[in-house]
């Protein structure tokens, strides 16, 4: 493990490190009442959250930086690629602007195939950008105006821009495909086996996306210790399909769309899920709908129910570390991720 200077020690995480840890991050992360949650959460359920690791720097004994790195089960093509979200860097006030935030994100991601990073403040994506970091696909938000908010001085840009955007949904609201009747939808309080054929469907394609099996979901939406969802089952003719609600937002009004797992294919059971999503959000008088999906085919679905593109990102990087992963071209390949993927929505 290479060293920032003489006086940086950089090196992996240990149990014995825990306790100095999070005291470092309780006096230098200002949401860590939600991470204190969210570290428990996955190092008990490690068989599914693939647990916590980090890479800390230490100086004069002390720590002063720290990298998080959650394994992801990610698949293409049936096969497993060795992938690490970066997450929660954080180095203190005193090493700033010293380059050991570059260390600690360039040691982090020594023997990992791939290393993705979502939700990153401004300085942490110009400092991924230039360590060759490169931006995921359609890494921006899609937004459905349901109700805009009255016009106002104080903010006449936004306003006017979701009336805009209201407006273009109420036009092609006679244009909405109508879901197919026989398609059969439940709320649900557990994902079942169903999910795991799914998830085993889904990885063959050439399409980089997170395994998510049953054992995944249930621990991600049922298990959180900080959120609450609304979750749907689709099924027809023999194919299933879910979608995760949530209700967050500064006055608690705007609806997030957190995940949809469908098929590509399977545009019936997410016609119905998506309608289904639009009424149960109009019942709880939401103002807006969001949502953070890379796949096109589901944001060609989302577009002809009157969601747009808002150019507004959460800066999703990515580097392959392998030479044999840097020919398959991540840049030209689809992408099918989520908000409900990495922990940015978990804070939200």
């Amino acid at each position: 493990m290479r060293s920032s200077s003489p006086l940086v020690e950089i090196k992996f995480f240990k149990p014995e490190d825990e306790d100095e840890l999070l005291q470092f991050f309780d006096k230098n992360l200002d949401t860590f009442n939600i991470f204190s949650h969210l570290w428990k959460w996955r190092k008990n359920e490690a068989s599914y959250s693939g647990g916590e690791r980090a890479i800390i720097a230490k100086k004069g004994g002390q720590i002063v930086g720290c990298v998080g790195i959650v394994p992801a089960y990610v698949k293409l093509k049936g096969k497993s690629i060795k992938t690490s979200w970066q997450q929660d860097s954080v180095v203190s006030l005193s090493m700033r602007g010293k380059g050991l935030g570059k260390q600690l994100v360039s040691s982090g991601a020594e023997g990992w195939g791939l290393v993705i990073a979502k939700g990153t403040s401004k300085p942490m994506y110009r400092l991924r950008k230039s360590l060759g970091f490169l931006d995921v696909p359609n890494s921006d938000y899609l937004l459905r105006v349901c109700k805009p908010r009255h016009l106002s001085l104080e903010r006449l840009k936004k306003s006017l821009l979701e009336w805009m955007i209201y407006i273009w949904k109420s036009s092609v609201t006679m244009l909405i495909p109508r879901p197919n009747t026989l398609v059969k939808i439940e709320e649900i309080d557990s994902f079942d086996k169903s999910f795991d054929d799914l998830a085993e469907t889904l990885s063959k394609e050439n399409t980089l996306r997170i395994f998510k099996g049953q054992g995944y979901l249930n621990w991600r939406y049922f298990k959180c210790p900080v959120k609450e969802y609304k979750i749907f089952k689709a099924y027809f003719d023999g194919k299933i399909g879910a979608i995760i609600l949530n209700i967050t937002g500064p006055n608690s009004d705007e609806g997030w769309i957190v995940d949809l797992l469908c098929a590509p294919e399977n545009k019936k059971c997410a016609y119905a899920l998506i309608m289904k999503t639009i009424e149960y959000f109009d019942h709880q008088n939401v103002s807006k709908i969001w949502v953070f999906s890379t796949l096109p085919v589901k944001r060609k679905w989302l577009f002809r129910f009157g969601f747009v593109r808002t150019y507004l990102t959460p800066r999703f990087t990515y580097r392959s570390q392998v030479e044999a992963l840097s020919l398959l071209r991540f840049d030209h390949m689809q992408w099918d991720f989520s908000h409900g993927d990495g922990d940015l929505e978990l804070y939200s």
